[in-house]
């Protein structure tokens, strides 16, 4: 009942499924081509053009029509005519094969793709066709088809391992070489593990669903550890997928008949973006979003943020930096920190539209902090500290990279608080709001003590450029009542090291027995507006040169004294020191998937890169607010980048 009270109370970012398997993998060339009376696939009307023309029997089933048309290839010069017409026909031969004859249906599934490919690629007349211009579109679609029946019926019959090493085909002897012509800091052979078929599945709960035309096939990679991992290896998600794309690229027929193999070749969508033939390249058919929502349909994933906020001694072995891309030393690192009862997943949508930039994606890579989000927000904060400065040590033990040193946060709900007090320093101000004992007076042990300092002292983040707080609450929230932080105390549990130390507090104020109940001992106690926390940000302001962007959510309120988004009301979330600050109509767990909130991001990160290049740092002048009564409304101040 508790927990049903809690859940009512504080709405959280919760989690959901982001795609569902279809019932028939989604197919171009099938959903265009008819069915005859007796329920067999016909050719396209430009393919019984070209029967007709050649003269081939009116009422030949599809073996013969086939025959006629590779004979028509052997006696005669190949056109794009004919090439189609072989595509087509083959794949319809394949599809009417015996289901139990694989190995024919393999043979015919590359002879398709093959035409297709010798019709794009421009093989026997030196034109490079471009795939995704109308006329040629539906060879595209056809060498797409056939190569994904291809490699499903080569992945299911085969070991995928083999595959990987080549093959000969069982019929013909006609030989596949797999390989990864342009590898990626993912896209390594030895870390390709199961793949899946994007195909498969419908995306649902993204907006966008970020796709590129061309030819290939987009695929789901599930990454593999490697055999000799590095030491960032445990920062990488478990079970991350990425995508990718198959491409069967053909030898020419010279080439061919000396044995030259086909390669299977797969690209990597972030870093390559077409297939070279000769002087040119052919777009790659690419999709960024499926993989990535098959990565957050993992069942584990579902529970994190309930979980992480009712049992932080649990959920402690999850906390830490997660990366679903490498580390890259020549990409500006963007840390994403979720709120009060949420988990990374909540960032998906904006990371989903991020990542389609190909600027940004270029140019930054994106982390993501987890934190049990029922214990203390000075916990939470200490331990990002020590995950930061344990990252670097692993990544850059010199110091001496610059993209580390340029770092942007961006912060949820209690994830701003986080992100904003990243950037200041406590001196004494928080101690001293929870305790006038000086800390080496204590009466505690060392652990106890040394786990006090951690928390409460601490100074700013040098590496940390740049900070976007999101319906961050300020001044506290109205959720975190005496009775909230109350009901929260008695279900949440907390590690045995934050326990002893906010028992310690407890004991050490001499509180009386109501007061005790409202020491800060979950992240409830955190929100309240006259905690410690909130007292230190009401006394601090970001460094001169760390620029900080706010955004506010506004759903509900006639003005600006009534504003809010349904947690945490405009004026708690407004900052007059920001260096800008948009007002989005929307409630406190939607306002950072909102359009314009992403969009906003999107481009402080753009600026952050014109400012970063120049080595400019945004200069504070006078901070003037000019909010109107209307809840979207950019507010900027003059200086020296031009805002």
């Amino acid at each position: 009942m508790l927990l049903v009270v809690i859940a009512v109370g504080l709405p959280g970012c919760s989690t959901t499924r982001f795609v569902t398997l279809r019932e028939k993998p989604r197919n171009p060339l099938l959903e265009r081509l008819r069915f005859g009376s007796a329920g067999m696939l016909q050719p396209s009307d430009r393919t019984s053009s070209y029967l007709i023309r050649t003269n081939a029997p009116e009422t030949a089933e599809s073996g013969e029509l086939l025959l006629h048309v590779r004979t028509q290839l052997n006696n005669q010069q190949p056109t794009a005519e004919s090439l189609h017409a072989a595509s087509e026909l083959s794949y319809i031969a394949a599809k009417q094969t015996a289901r139990d004859d694989l190995a024919l249906q393999e043979e015919l599934y590359l002879d398709a793709a093959q035409y297709a490919w010798q019709y794009l690629a421009g093989v026997h007349d030196g034109e490079i066709r471009d795939p995704n211009q109308t006329r040629h579109r539906k060879v595209a679609e056809a060498y797409n088809s056939a190569t994904e029946a291809f490699i499903r019926i080569l992945y299911e019959q085969r070991d995928p391992q083999r595959a990987h090493t080549g093959l000969a085909l069982p019929l013909t002897g006609r030989n596949i070489k797999f390989e990864v012509p342009r590898p990626s800091p993912w896209l390594q052979p030895d870390q390709i593990g199961e793949i899946e078929f994007v195909s498969d599945y419908e995306v649902s709960n993204l907006t966008n669903r970020h796709v590129a035309r061309g030819i290939g096939v987009p695929i789901i990679i599930h990454r593999k550890r490697p055999l000799n991992p590095t030491s960032l290896e445990n920062y990488y998600a478990k079970g991350v997928r990425f995508p990718a794309t198959a491409v069967l690229k053909f030898p020419t027929p010279d080439q061919q008949r000396a044995g030259v193999p086909t390669r299977l070749q797969v690209y990597d969508p972030r870093e390559s973006d077409g297939v070279v033939v000769r002087d040119a390249a052919l777009p790659l058919e690419t999709d960024l979003s499926t993989p990535l929502a098959r990565f957050l349909n993992n069942p584990d994933l579902q529970l994190l943020d309930t979980f992480a906020f009712l049992r932080p001694d649990k959920a402690d072995q999850l906390r830490g930096l997660y990366m679903i891309q490498p580390w890259d030393p020549d990409r500006i690192p963007v840390l994403m920190v979720h709120g009060l009862w949420s988990s990374p997943m909540t960032w998906m949508e904006m990371f989903n539209e991020l990542q389609s930039d190909p600027v940004l994606r270029e140019q930054y890579q994106f982390w993501f902090y987890m934190y049990p989000t029922g214990e203390p927000a000075t916990f939470a904060l200490a331990d990002l500290r020590d995950e930061l400065q344990q990252l670097r040590q692993r990544c850059d033990p010199h110091e001496d990279n610059e993209k580390f040193d340029q770092m942007v946060l961006v912060g949820h709900s209690m994830g701003g608080l986080l992100s904003y007090l990243m950037t200041v320093d406590s001196s004494d101000k928080l101690w001293s709001s929870v305790s006038t004992t000086p800390i080496d007076q204590l009466k505690a042990d060392t652990d106890t003590k040394s786990e006090i300092h951690r928390v409460f002292f601490f100074e700013s983040d040098p590496t940390i450029d740049r900070i976007v707080t999101i319906a961050t609450p300020f001044q506290g929230s109205r959720y975190a009542n005496r009775f909230t932080q109350w009901l929260s105390n008695a279900v949440v549990t907390l590690p045995s090291k934050t326990l002893e130390a906010t028992r310690l507090l407890t004991s050490m104020n001499g509180q009386a027995a109501w007061e005790k109940v409202f020491t800060p001992r979950t992240s409830l106690d955190s929100l309240a507006k006259r905690s410690a926390v909130v007292k230190l940000i009401g006394h601090t302001t970001t460094p001169d040169d760390v620029a900080h962007h706010n955004i506010v959510g506004v759903s509900r309120g006639r003005s600006r004294k009534w504003w809010t988004d349904g947690v945490v009301t405009w004026r708690s979330a407004h900052r007059d020191d920001a260096d800008s600050e948009l007002n989005v109509d929307a409630s406190h767990s939607q306002v950072h998937r909102r359009p314009e909130s992403i969009e906003e991001v999107r481009r402080v990160l753009t600026l952050h890169l014109q400012e970063s290049r120049r080595g400019l740092k945004v200069i504070p002048v006078s901070r003037e607010t000019a909010l109107t009564e209307q809840p979207r409304r950019v507010i900027s101040k003059s200086s020296t980048t031009g805002l």
